[in-house]
């Protein structure tokens, strides 16, 4: 074989796409197999959970315990969070105003109900309240505080580069462990996209690709748009971001989760040039508080429910709307299915929006976890380079 094809199927995203085509098929055209194949996606998905916890640990502590200056690290925190607070209430704004242009809920809802009832039962309905979807972004945050108290004991240490040493060899081992079980991603892309293809059926999906649709159109032009704009400002490209990142992006779309891959951006990020204080830090931040595609997905979704029953809402209702979205996508974090927990609870705590109304969310709901997954990621890696070179934290490699 020559070196250039045996170059191309060695290749983890090349191999993730192929395995993204064969899930479709598989699950069009044998069913019965692709839905029990779903296993395999579910066992990778947490496994690769497991590594995320340590490989913040060790990234902030011994990121941290090496700054040189704890008065940076304090502004590179307060940065960190009001850019996530703007970018994210900028998106939510944004799904809601797109979907008031476009309007994607102006559907017949007629054969669409039955349909929906018949094949799909709405799911968190009994446990789904406003405060339980936190709970991801406590395991988060617990590991964040842990990991920056002990950091900032290291700092203090008279010998804490023998120790900075250590951590970052015991990081290291990890970083290899996780790039030999990430072989395994097709497989588990395979499961994924073949059971969601068998479970759902295209006949159910069809009637909703409007608002699927509108929610790739969003997040595109979100990303090129705005993302694309602050990223020129720092001389970034984004086109170069999302050649950096293309495997991982394959990885998220077919595992529809970003969580599964914060090892992975770490490290590709700290290649890349951007420090590991300001990797470490931001990104783990990031997967709680700057969730861009999810903020998107809530924008737009709540205003297909309002088109869906036809509602009418004043000023003051949206400006309620918001604010509500922009408290429940904070807990939504990279977990699968957590951005359609945070919207439930947002629906439960909107009395003028039917609960019933989610059945119809639940058909493409897949579907729109990749596109917000996907701009997740995309968001939290743009936002990490921008950080770090307006603290002059990053080094062209």
């Amino acid at each position: 074989m020559p070196n250039r094809l045996r170059k191309i199927f060695s290749n983890l995203a090349f191999q993730v796409l192929v395995a993204l085509i064969a899930g479709i098929a598989t699950g069009i055209f044998f069913p019965a197999f692709a839905i029990k194949q779903r296993f395999i996606g579910t066992y990778f998905i947490s496994v690769t959970e497991w590594f995320v916890a340590p490989v913040i640990f060790l990234s902030i502590t011994s990121g941290i315990a090496a700054i040189t200056s704890l008065r940076k690290l304090g502004r590179i925190a307060l940065k960190s969070i009001l850019l996530f607070e703007v970018i994210t209430t900028i998106a939510i704004v944004f799904g809601l105003a797109m979907a008031a242009l476009l309007k994607p809920g102006t559907i017949n809802k007629g054969n669409l109900q039955e349909i929906m009832k018949t094949h799909f039962q709405l799911p968190y309905h009994e446990t789904t309240t406003g405060w339980n979807i936190f709970l991801p972004m406590q395991n988060v945050l617990w590991i964040l505080t842990s990991a920056v108290i002990i950091g900032l004991m290291l700092h203090f240490l008279p010998q804490k580069d023998k120790y900075i040493v250590k951590l970052e060899k015991i990081r290291d081992l990890i970083f290899r462990a996780i790039t030999l079980f990430f072989s395994l991603t097709p497989l588990a892309v395979f499961s994924g996209m073949a059971y969601t293809i068998a479970s759902f059926g295209l006949h159910s999906i069809l009637p909703m690709s409007k608002l699927v649709a509108v929610m790739y159109l969003l997040v595109i032009i979100f990303v090129f748009a705005f993302l694309g704009s602050l990223l020129r400002y720092y001389k970034f490209s984004i086109w170069q971001l999302l050649v950096l990142i293309k495997e991982e992006i394959l990885i998220v779309f077919g595992t529809s989760s970003s969580r599964t891959v914060i090892p992975l951006l770490i490290a590709r990020l700290e290649n890349y040039g951007c420090s590991k204080p300001v990797t470490g830090f931001v990104l783990s931040i990031g997967y709680s508080f700057n969730l861009i595609g999810t903020s998107i997905y809530l924008g737009l979704c709540t205003m297909f429910l309002i088109q869906l029953y036809d509602i009418q809402v004043d000023m003051y209702t949206y400006l309620k709307i918001v604010m509500i979205l922009m408290l429940v996508s904070k807990g939504a974090s990279g977990v699968p299915g957590a951005g359609f927990i945070a919207l439930s609870s947002a629906i439960y705590i909107l009395p003028e929006i039917p609960s019933e109304g989610l059945l119809f969310i639940v058909a493409v709901e897949r579907f729109l976890n990749e596109a917000r997954s996907i701009t997740n990621t995309i968001g939290n890696a743009a936002c990490t380079l921008v950080i770090a070179k307006s603290e002059n934290e990053f080094t062209q490699q």
